[in-house]
């Protein structure tokens, strides 16, 4: 007989991933930005997250929102296992989470990067996967490549969490963590050549570096050219 347990209910689970999605859109980079006097928004890359944060404001802010951001990812996945929710359950509250970084409300669904949740988002679902993610965001950092890192990194991980034995549900959910990352390098792109696309917009740029163009003159609520 299936337990009637409160994670086996459709309300339930959907209720988690709201939480996650919630909580993932919480612009916590804008909010110490805005707490520093700068609207994130109409600087830099007009991105809310911590990049655009450390190159605008500084090290010390950067330094606390790359946590907080982490933290919006790691809460909901902890909240499922020590609610004993399913894999699939769990690998869901991760995404959702990635997905509210990315897409808040709050913004007219126009937000950060997602890197720093999706990290956290992962960081329980393999230490292995946890420990190949970090490992290349630390040495392409380095390196001065962090966009071609968190690509490597993302594009490996699913392979990585099958390999490792990790639950077949947290490897999918890996593919849908790696997909929302590429949409947020190509929020705004001109496919089609219609004439908008910045001089040195292109497509290997964007994928390869994760380059964007700041706003400009664009009002700040609208979908831009941008990065975190």
């Amino acid at each position: 007989m299936v337990s009637a347990g409160p994670f086996r209910s459709p309300v339930a689970i959907v209720a988690l991933w709201a939480g996650a999605y919630l909580l993932g859109g919480i612009p916590v980079g804008w909010l110490v930005g805005r707490a520093a006097g700068v609207d994130l928004r109409r600087v830099g890359t007009g991105k809310i997250g911590t990049s655009n944060l450390f190159h605008t404001v500084g090290l010390l802010p950067a330094a606390l929102v790359g946590p907080l951001q982490f933290g919006q990812g790691l809460l909901p996945v902890v909240a499922g296992e020590l609610l004993h929710a399913a894999p699939w359950v769990i690998a869901g509250a991760g995404l959702t989470a990635v997905i509210g970084n990315g897409w808040p409300f709050y913004f007219r669904y126009n937000g950060g990067r997602g890197v720093a949740t999706a990290t956290g988002a992962v960081a329980l679902w393999s230490m292995t996967g946890l420990a190949f993610v970090l490992l290349l965001l630390a040495v392409s950092g380095l390196a001065r490549r962090s966009g071609l890192g968190v690509l490597l990194a993302y594009l490996g991980l699913p392979l990585v969490l099958w390999w490792s034995g990790a639950p077949t549900a947290f490897a999918v959910t890996g593919i849908g963590v790696l997909i929302c990352l590429l949409l947020r390098r190509f929020e705004g792109y001109d496919l089609w050549h219609r004439g908008g696309t910045v001089p040195g917009d292109s497509f290997t740029r964007r994928l390869i570096d994760d380059w964007r163009p700041g706003p400009g003159a664009t009002d700040p609520d609208s979908p831009v050219n941008s990065q975190a």
